[in-house]
C-alpha cells in the first residue's frame, strides 16, 4: 500500500488521513481494516488501521464534491497457526456532508460500485429509489443526490420521503430521538411510530438484542443485568413532521408527514469496520 499515495488522494477532497494506532477487530473470519474519524488541533481527520497487511486503495475522486471512494483489496493471508483465511473486499465512501467529515460501508450485494455517484447511490434503499425514479430522478443526475429534491430529503443517514397521511394528536409524539448504534440522536420536533420489535439497550449492545436473547443472557450470567439497559423498540415505521435537528447537520423543516427510512449502510458487512458513525 502507497500512503502517500493515498494521503494525496485524501488531500485532493480536503481532507486529512493517518494510518495505524487503531484497535484491530478479530473475528472468526479474520481482520478488519478499521476506520475512523478523530481529531487533534488542526481539526478532523480520516484514521486507517492498516499497516501495510490490509491494503488500501482509492478507486474514485471528487475534489469538487469532496468525496472518495475507497477499496480494501481482496487477499489471502495466513495465521499464525500456518491456516489460510481469505478477506473480501470492501468499500467505503469517505467524503464531507454538510460540515463534518463521514465514512460510510457500501453494502457488499451492490455491484459495480466503482464510482461517487453509484456509492450513493448503493446506499440509498429501495423506497427512496423508487420514488425518486418516479419524480425522473436517475443514478446519472445530479439532482439525485442532493439533500433535498423532487422527491425527498435527507438529513445524515436517515431519509424523509412525503406520505398523505393524518393522525391524532395523541399519537404524536413530541421532540423524540431517533438514532442508530452509538450514532448521535436526530431530534424530531413531531413524530409517530409504529410497530417494531421490542429490544434491550447498552453501551455493549447499542442496536439491540431481542427480550428472549436478554432473558437467555441473564439466566446464563446474571450479572449482565447489572448494564444500564434501555427497553427501546427497533424497526417500527416511523413518521416526522416539522424540525428535525441535529448537532453536525443543518436543520431540515419539514411542513407535511414524511416516514423516515434509513440508509442501507447497516447491510454492509464491512460496517463492522467502520468506528464512526454518524
Amino acid at each position: 500500500m502507497d500512503t502517500n499515495s493515498i494521503k494525496h488522494q485524501f488531500e485532493e477532497i480536503g481532507a486529512r488521513v493517518k494510518f495505524g494506532d487503531l484497535r484491530r477487530q478479530v473475528t472468526d473470519s479474520g481482520t478488519f481494516l478499521r476506520i475512523d474519524i478523530k481529531k487533534d488541533k488542526k481539526g478532523e481527520f480520516f484514521q486507517i488501521d492498516s499497516d501495510g497487511n490490509l491494503p488500501v486503495d482509492i478507486l474514485n475522486v471528487d475534489a469538487k464534491d469532496r468525496h472518495l471512494l475507497l477499496l480494501r483489496r481482496k487477499f489471502d493471508r495466513y495465521r499464525t497457526d500456518g491456516s489460510k483465511e481469505v478477506l473480501q473486499a470492501a468499500k467505503f465512501l469517505c467524503g464531507h456532508d454538510e460540515t463534518h467529515w463521514f465514512v460510510a460501508a457500501i453494502p457488499e450485494t451492490s455491484r459495480g460500485v466503482n464510482s461517487i455517484s453509484a456509492a450513493k447511490q448503493a446506499l440509498k434503499p429501495r423506497d427512496v429509489i423508487n420514488v425518486e425514479r418516479s419524480a425522473g430522478l436517475t443514478v446519472h443526475k445530479k439532482e439525485a443526490h442532493l439533500h433535498r429534491n423532487a422527491a425527498r430529503r435527507r438529513q445524515g443517514e436517515w431519509f424523509f420521503v412525503p406520505v398523505s397521511k393524518n393522525f391524532k394528536n395523541i399519537e404524536i409524539l413530541h421532540n423524540e430521538p431517533i438514532r442508530r448504534g452509538r450514532g448521535k440522536p436526530h431530534m424530531c420536533e413531531e413524530l409517530v411510530r409504529y410497530g417494531g420489535q421490542t429490544v434491550m439497550v447498552c453501551s455493549r449492545y447499542p442496536n439491540g438484542i431481542t427480550v428472549q436473547e436478554y432473558d437467555n443472557m441473564i439466566k446464563k450470567d446474571p450479572k449482565i443485568k447489572n448494564f444500564w439497559w434501555n427497553r427501546m423498540t427497533r424497526d417500527m415505521e416511523v413518521f416526522v413532521r416539522g424540525r428535525i435537528t441535529h448537532k453536525d447537520h443543518k436543520t431540515v423543516v419539514l411542513r407535511d408527514w414524511h416516514k423516515v427510512i434509513p440508509n442501507e449502510e447497516t447491510k454492509a458487512l464491512a460496517m463492522r469496520s467502520v468506528a464512526f458513525l454518524d
